[in-house]
């Protein structure tokens, strides 16, 4: 019985085997299956970050040319600007000498006012004056004469004819 006892045993353990060996494969398609859902979730996200990366590179390149189309527009008005420079200073320059030839052309007379001033203090006397006379008492009292205020400013320029209008409608 004994013999019989050993083969039931042999024969149970050789066919339990095959039973435990679908178990660990079912097992292992199961963590195969995990693994392939984790993976395609990564490259789903991956393609996700991929697709937003190539949304801002696209909006990028979109803002360089905008900004290179300005710049070209800038660089454009820059070069205007100083061709119209360079106009506007051999204007003035052509203009200078025109005003200096001018001047140089024309005869300048002398004023007449300095012509006439040696004539007329050698025609009067001078006055005699005492020694222990007093200064006139009007020449006294009066202080040195101001050069009169001029408006230096456009603001005083029309704050001087603001009072120059209201002076005329008061009647002074």
């Amino acid at each position: 019985m004994a013999q019989i006892w050993q083969q039931n045993s042999a024969l149970r353990s050789r066919y339990a085997q095959p039973t435990l060996m679908p178990t660990a494969q079912a097992v292992n398609t199961r963590v195969a299956c995990e693994q392939l859902e984790q993976m395609a979730r990564r490259l789903e996200a991956a393609q996700a970050e991929i697709r937003r990366y190539q949304t801002r590179l696209f909006a990028c390149e979109r803002q360089m040319i905008a900004l290179r189309r300005e710049n070209a527009e800038l660089e454009a008005a820059g070069e205007q600007a100083r061709a119209e420079a360079e106009q506007t200073a051999a204007r003035e320059q052509a203009l200078l000498q025109q005003l200096q030839a001018a001047e140089q052309e024309a005869p300048q007379p002398a004023p007449p006012e300095v012509l006439s001033a040696p004539e007329t203090l050698a025609a009067q006397p001078e006055p005699v004056q005492a020694e222990d006379a007093e200064p006139e008492p009007q020449a006294a009292a009066q202080p040195p004469a101001e050069p009169e205020w001029q408006p230096k400013t456009e603001l005083e320029h029309r704050a001087a004819e603001l009072m120059n209008w209201f002076d005329q409608m008061m009647g002074t």
